[in-house]
């Protein structure tokens, strides 16, 4: 049998760069089965964490404030949202947070729907009660509708679900590191630890020494 030599260097290097991960990220006090769980056979080639979470998520709604500093403070780190529906009445939220980012206007809802649940107290009644939100944001009726109705929207929807039951997310907030290492941030207890996990495991405090 011959091994395209180019093959194997590209599979050696990944090898190498996932093994580097495991040891590095063993050594900063991060384990594996404990502190975090690999839950896919690839990883992201660029330092990058997804976190999973619901508007109607009272600790998500803590972490805000931890996800925009991460996200400030490294700019070399993708930060990525991915809305999860774990409950029917969850899934109007995940539609939001879609429509938001479709709309282009998701620095303007994303926070407001926030204060809305957890400050303000006020759930969405329906899905008129959500369009109302984004008309009152200046979003015209029409560019609402076509969104909020189409088969974009219910693709992402689906997929946010595969994506989620891929990688065994059963609850939120949690954060995925490059598409591979799901951390368990109550064994972590802290965003310290929660932060220094997401930059070892993906590979950031590697490229900033």
């Amino acid at each position: 049998m011959i091994i395209n030599k180019r093959f194997w260097g590209v599979f050696l290097s990944i090898f190498m760069g996932v093994l580097a991960s495991g040891v590095n990220a063993q050594q900063n006090g991060y384990v594996a089965g404990e502190d975090y769980v690999i839950t896919a056979a690839d990883s992201s080639d660029e330092p990058m964490v997804e976190e999973f979470f619901n508007y109607a998520c009272g600790a998500c709604y803590s972490m805000e404030g931890f996800v925009t500093e991460l996200k400030k403070n490294n700019p070399n780190l993708k930060v990525k949202k991915i809305p999860l529906e774990l409950r029917p009445s969850w899934k109007i939220y995940v539609k939001a947070y879609y429509i938001g980012e479709k709309l282009g206007i998701l620095e303007q809802s994303h926070g407001k729907i926030f204060h809305r649940l957890h400050v303000e107290k006020r759930h969405f009644k329906d899905e008129d009660d959500m369009k109302s939100f984004f008309l009152d944001l200046g979003v015209e009726e029409k560019a609402y509708d076509d969104i909020a109705k189409s088969y974009w929207l219910n693709t992402q929807l689906r997929s946010s679900k595969q994506y989620a039951m891929k990688h065994k997310i059963a609850s939120t907030p949690v954060f995925l590191v490059n598409k591979r290492y799901k951390l368990d941030s109550t064994k972590l207890a802290g965003v310290d630890r929660i932060e220094g996990a997401i930059k070892t495991l993906s590979g950031l405090n590697a490229t900033q020494q």
